[in-house]
């Protein structure tokens, strides 16, 4: 094989060794020669071939650009390389975009030889296109026929397809596809041009040329796609006609094949074998036996040794963005950056995909490993310029060390990727050293996936249900189906621990359909036993909302449990909406036409638009326990339910309040008019059986806690003394009255019962009397609060602060007289329980409205199915009367009351003298015929019939009789 000639243009004569250093003692023999004058090197390039340039950066009698055009005018078909300082402040992005194929840094030329050999190879490449290929290689095996290539696998690295002889769309391609294009198929599938698009420009037009002029079968040719992440490859592909038995062409089926390596070999080019084509760095293989030595060195002389393994941070979503020419770019040129960052002793290759591994030898410990880490990152860290933008990527890093964290290159490598792994997760852009507990938790988390998927067969999933309690009047509206695992050695695991799991690895939708099927089984089981049971509430994942077959898991369910779908509720959260809104909004308009009721949980905590809110077909929302378990304490939590109560009420939509643990809780919401409530405080979640017996007791909120109408109002008297009277007065006015002495009696009641009037004493030594009005504002933010104070009073500080504050609706200056006092109490708890009623009376409007919005929903849906029934029952009747008039024997049909409603041609004909039409009495006209002459005989005008009589009618019409009468003369 001849030398390859290498120019490098370079002044600095200590770099320009380093660079031919470089080149040399490599597998390939390669003549290195250093110019810096730019006449020589016009001179040169005008009398000499050259295989690839090494240009500087940093020429100061040749501006960069200028070589770069002197390049394109006398050699544009030769490969450059640039080398630039490490820390230039001007990287060449410039040149990158007007030619260059790739850059090295001068600290560090290590990568020099492979990039050179990568495109002398890319060249050798495309000027064996611009040949004969053929010629050069080896023809590949045909097709053997139609029923063999029926048989072909996916698993086979070839790619096979097959398409529409009509319209080319393509029906079917193997997972070769993928393999070879590295494309998705979706886009093939969407259109068949679309393998166009990564055809490499050259080829194009004669693949498109040759494709459409061999639609039929016919096709071989060879040409090369631009394939993410390996750069050019060289394919072969060929198509036949597959023919029905009349020899019509159906489908044209095709094969294609990756001949690279093929044409690699035939060129003696090894470079393919050892390198990455993308990055010109030793590839895995290379990597794993570089690693191997090492690790054998290691042990013999006792020198230290680690590895890193850097993957590259949301690299998808470059791809996704800019497209894989930009995600190839990108990964290019932070290889570039990283052989930068490094000792010419270290060793860099890429892994696969956007993952590269290092070898550095003589690293003993993790401060010297993150010393290098740190500076990797932040060479990574500069804006990388790709598809004309500015990309900034980061990178996680993970670190391993020889021996501790591995004795063979395979071990020492997953622990490293293990630690780089445990980077990503902790926020990315950044590094983390290997250690036995990732292990473990690794190891940990590997079993519990094991009994996890061992539990759906084993039967290990429970459902525990938590009721639904009403705040209206305290009866169960239904309960929440939650899933438990009891694990035969752990015990019950907890819902954190394997519902993320089941998530990942997609056990979800089976065991959420298990979890569906069982909630409606046990709802119907318990409304059969005659129990309250209005509804069951199932959790629906983020994976089962994305599910194709979730509405058909639905219907099926209902339909084989029995349950009413009115008596099914499904729970998503507001995040699963947001995720992909359009097909959530299609999704649960499905759902609700088969008259199921969505609640959308966990509100509040997502990100959720309201635009987007009013759309969703809600019937309820659920207020995130992270709220309800601080409103008695936090005033932003009270103000924050409130407000969400509010809204959802403007909206139409039902209000529940989960973790509702106590008597405080339970009181605000209440008093914010909460719809519903669940939580410890009524009942933790049961097993089956437990509420079964929950069910049986017809268990409730205790009474003292709701405001219902019937409830009287109540007054409560704080260190209120000489107004003893006053007191009993009002209880035998039918109020509730309650007096306690202090602060400590009057939390108590303010904690377990609902106050509508509070009549605070006046502030004295031992009685904190703007503490307790203060407590009763944050416990019962609707009560109205009366504060007494005598003269000297007024004027304190704390009075007036209460005062102006508003917590205190009413100041009464002592002494007053009892009559006056009564009056100003008997008044307060008038108009507490006229606003409380007023309150109560507007809560129940808007339940109705809820419950008529719903029943105008149901029977709009309910109007539509009529008017389908409708126009199928229409044309039933009308293909009925198309089949009856082709008849030839007379058939009659008649309504409930005996008038002839429809008559075919043969009947008319025959008893037209009859006088027989639409809207006569049949027993006038055709006596002879009876509901009792059912497959008898009737003689009608001297003529003998068969009488075959049938009771007909639809769903929307009354039930008539149809005559069909076969003359006996004809039978057959």
């Amino acid at each position: 094989m001849a030398a390859l000639r290498v120019l490098i243009v370079e002044s600095a004569s200590r770099d320009g060794q380093r660079l031919l250093d470089a080149i040399q003692g490599g597998t390939t023999v390669i003549e290195g020669c250093l110019v810096a004058d730019p006449e020589i090197l016009a001179s040169r390039l005008q009398a000499e071939q050259w295989d690839a340039f090494v240009l500087s950066c940093t020429l100061p009698e040749l501006p960069a650009l200028d070589a770069m055009a002197l390049f394109r005018k006398q050699a544009p078909a030769v490969p450059v390389i640039l080398s630039i300082e490490r820390g230039a402040m001007d990287f060449p992005f410039e040149l990158l975009e007007n030619g260059a194929c790739d850059f090295v840094f001068k600290s560090n030329p290590s990568r020099l030889l492979a990039v050179i050999e990568r495109e002398c190879a890319k060249s050798s490449l495309s000027r064996a296109g611009q040949e004969d290929v053929a010629g050069t290689i080896d023809s590949l095996p045909a097709s053997e026929g139609i029923a063999r290539f029926q048989q072909l696998s996916s698993n086979l690295p070839e790619c096979y397809w097959l398409a529409d002889a009509e319209t080319r769309a393509i029906t079917f391609i193997s997972a070769g596809y993928e393999h070879i294009w590295g494309q998705h198929v979706d886009a093939l599938y969407a259109d068949y041009r679309d393998c166009l698009t990564y055809v490499h420009e050259a080829d194009r037009e004669r693949v498109a040329d040759a494709m459409q002029a061999h639609r039929e079968g016919g096709l071989d040719i060879r040409f090369r796609v631009l394939r993410p992440g390996d750069g050019l490859r060289w394919l072969h592909a060929r198509n036949f006609p597959v023919r029905s038995e009349g020899g019509k062409v159906l489908s044209v089926g095709g094969v294609a094949t990756d001949i690279t390596g093929q044409l690699a070999s035939k060129l003696n080019l090894s470079y393919y074998t050892h390198f990455d084509a993308l990055t010109a760095l030793p590839n895995q293989w290379m990597f794993y036996d570089q690693v191997q030595r090492m690790i054998a060195l290691s042990r013999r002389s006792g020198l230290p040794l680690s590895v890193m393994v850097v993957d590259v941070d949301r690299f998808h979503e470059v791809n996704q963005a800019l497209g894989y020419a930009a995600g190839n770019e990108l990964l290019r040129q932070m290889a570039g950056r990283l052989s930068g960052s490094l000792r010419e002793s270290d060793y860099l290759c890429r892994l696969g995909g956007d993952v590269f591994g290092i070898l550095l030898p003589e690293l003993a410990d993790s401060q010297q490993a993150g010393i290098v880490a740190r500076r990797i990152i932040e060479t990574l860290i500069m804006p990388v310029r790709v598809a004309g933008q500015d990309v900034f990527a980061t990178a996680s890093i993970g670190i391993g060390f020889y021996p501790q964290d591995g004795q063979e290159v395979h071990e020492l490598l997953s622990n490293a990727q293990l630690a780089g792994a445990q980077a990503k997760q902790q926020g990315r852009n950044s590094y983390q050293t290997y250690s036995s507990g990732m292990q473990d938790h690794m190891r940990e988390r590997m079993f519990l996936e094991i009994d996890l998927r061992n539990a759906t067969l084993c039967e290990e999933f429970v459902l525990y249900f938590q009721p639904k309690v009403s705040c209206a009047d305290g009866r169960m509206t239904g309960v929440e189906a939650l899933l438990r695992w009891k694990h035969p050695r752990r015990g019950i695991v907890s819902p954190d621990q394997f519902i993320p799991l089941l998530e990942e690895t997609g056990l979800i939708v089976q065991v959420g359909r298990w979890v569906l099927e069982e909630a409606c089984r046990h709802a119907v089981e318990w409304q059969r036993a005659g129990l309250n049971m209005p509804s069951v509430s199932v959790n629906l994942s983020a994976r089962q909302l994305q599910s194709e077959t979730l509405l058909a898991d639905v219907a099926t369910t209902l339909e084989e449990t029995g349950l009413p779908p009115s008596c099914l509720d499904l729970e998503i959260t507001e995040s699963m909406l947001m995720h992909n809104a359009e097909t959530a909004i299609r999704t649960l308009s499905a759902l609700k036409k088969m008259g199921v009721t969505i609640s959308l949980d966990d509100f509040g905590t997502g990100y959720s638009s309201l635009a987007y809110l009013k759309r969703f077909p809600l019937d309820a929302v659920k207020v995130d326990r992270s709220f309800v378990q601080d409103i008695a304490a936090d005033s932003d939590d009270a103000s924050i339910t409130r407000a969400v109560i509010t809204m959802a009420h403007h909206l139409k939509l039902k209000v529940v309040a989960e973790g509702v643990e106590t008597p405080e809780q339970l009181a605000l919401l209440i008093s914010h008019q909460c719809d519903v409530i669940q939580g410890y405080f009524f009942s933790r979640p049961l097993p089956a059986d437990q509420m079964t017996s929950v069910l049986l007791a017809d268990q409730r909120l205790p009474s003292n806690h709701l405001n219902t109408g019937s409830r009287k109002p109540m007054a409560l008297f704080v260190a209120v003394t000489g107004f003893d009277e006053v007191i009993s007065w009002l209880g035998s006015e039918g109020h509730r009255v309650c007096a306690v002495p202090d602060v400590a009696g009057a939390t108590q009641w303010l904690s377990g019962n609902l106050v509508d009037v509070l009549v605070c004493g006046a502030p004295r030594k031992g009685f904190d009397s703007a503490a307790l009005i203060r407590l009763a504002g944050e416990l019962q933010p609707r009560c109205e609060r009366i504060l007494l104070a005598d003269s000297r009073q007024w004027s304190r500080k704390s009075v007036a602060e209460l005062s102006g504050s508003g917590l205190v609706h009413r100041l009464i200056h002592l002494p007053v007289e009892p009559d006056a006092f009564q009056r100003i109490v008997d008044e307060a708890l008038t108009r507490r329980h006229i606003s409380e009623e007023y309150s109560r009376l507007s809560h129940e409007v808007e339940v109705v409205e809820r419950q008529l919005v719903q029943a105008e929903e149901d029977r709009r849906r309910l109007s539509d199915e009529n008017m389908a029934l409708q126009a199928q029952e229409r044309q039933g009747y009308r293909v009925l009367q198309e089949v009856l008039t082709a008849l030839p024997t007379p058939v009659i049909g008649v309504d409930v009351d005996g008038w002839v409603a429809l008559l075919n041609e043969a009947a008319i004909h025959r008893f037209a003298e009859r006088g027989i039409a639409p809207g006569v009495a049949l027993s006038g006209v055709l006596p002879e015929l009876s509901e009792d002459l059912a497959g008898g005989r009737v003689s009608i005008d001297g003529i003998d019939y068969c009488c075959t009589s049938q009771r007909i009618g639809m769903a929307s019409q009354a039930e008539g009789r149809l005559f069909l009468l076969t003359e006996i003369g004809n039978r057959t």
